[in-house]
């Protein structure tokens, strides 16, 4: 089975691209890695678009690394690496908010550690997530599974507030505090800039929070919205 098919236009594209890359007094100025990268960004952007939905969320499952690494006869993790190489050099626009939505609805929440626990199958949605959730002040806890994404629930709900507007943020940013009042044993401090880490040190009920913030997260934020829906299942 076939999980690439070019159409005829997009094989002359293609070969035109080649051809500029070797007729235009540059032949043999590519190395074969270059050529092999070449050849890579032909396969994985045609395999994208035809996985992704009308809003641009891609199916992961269907271009996974598995699929690739039996169509092209290499390693999984030399398709892991060929995707973020080709994402450096021929960066693939993706909503990766909106795939961490659609993850997150098969996301698992242990209400022990306190910890949203999800796979993550594409590397570079992976980089995309670390990036926004290190830049947001918290972080991920790495795991032997590349794959595997772990955050505590605290974190996360802080992260959908900087997928809502300043006016929406701050009637969520409220409630959290009127909870955190309720729940603090430790009369610890609520910092909004640091609002994880409060929650934490506040020891405040995530179940409660997800409860009365969920009529405050607004219709176009889909992660908070998932993310609501795992933790009060």
């Amino acid at each position: 089975m076939k999980y690439v098919k070019f159409t005829d236009e997009e094989k002359i594209a293609n070969f035109d691209i080649i051809c500029d890359s070797f007729f235009n007094a540059n032949f043999g100025h590519l190395s074969k890695s270059d050529i092999e990268l070449m050849m890579f960004n032909f396969y994985i952007s045609k395999m994208v678009k035809d996985n992704s939905d009308n809003d641009g969320i891609i199916d992961f499952n269907k271009c996974s690394d598995y699929l690739i690494s039996k169509e092209l006869g290499i390693t999984q993790q030399r398709v892991r690496n060929l995707k973020v190489k080709n994402q450096l050099i021929n960066p693939i626009d993706f909503k990766w908010e909106k795939a961490l939505a659609k993850l997150t609805e098969n996301a698992r929440y242990d209400k022990e550690s306190h910890k949203v626990i999800l796979n993550i199958p594409d590397p570079n949605l992976y980089i995309e997530i670390q990036n926004f959730i290190e830049e947001n002040g918290a972080y991920v806890e790495k795991q032997l599974n590349s794959k595997v994404l772990q955050i505590r629930a605290e974190y996360y709900i802080a992260l959908i507030l900087n997928l809502e507007d300043e006016k929406s943020s701050k009637r969520i940013i409220k409630e959290l505090k009127k909870q955190f009042r309720k729940d603090n044993k430790k009369e610890a401090a609520f910092d909004d800039n640091n609002i994880g880490k409060s929650l934490i040190e506040g020891t405040v009920n995530i179940t409660s929070i997800a409860a009365n913030i969920s009529s405050l997260i607004s219709p176009a934020n889909c992660l908070g919205a998932s993310l609501i829906k795992l933790l009060t299942a």
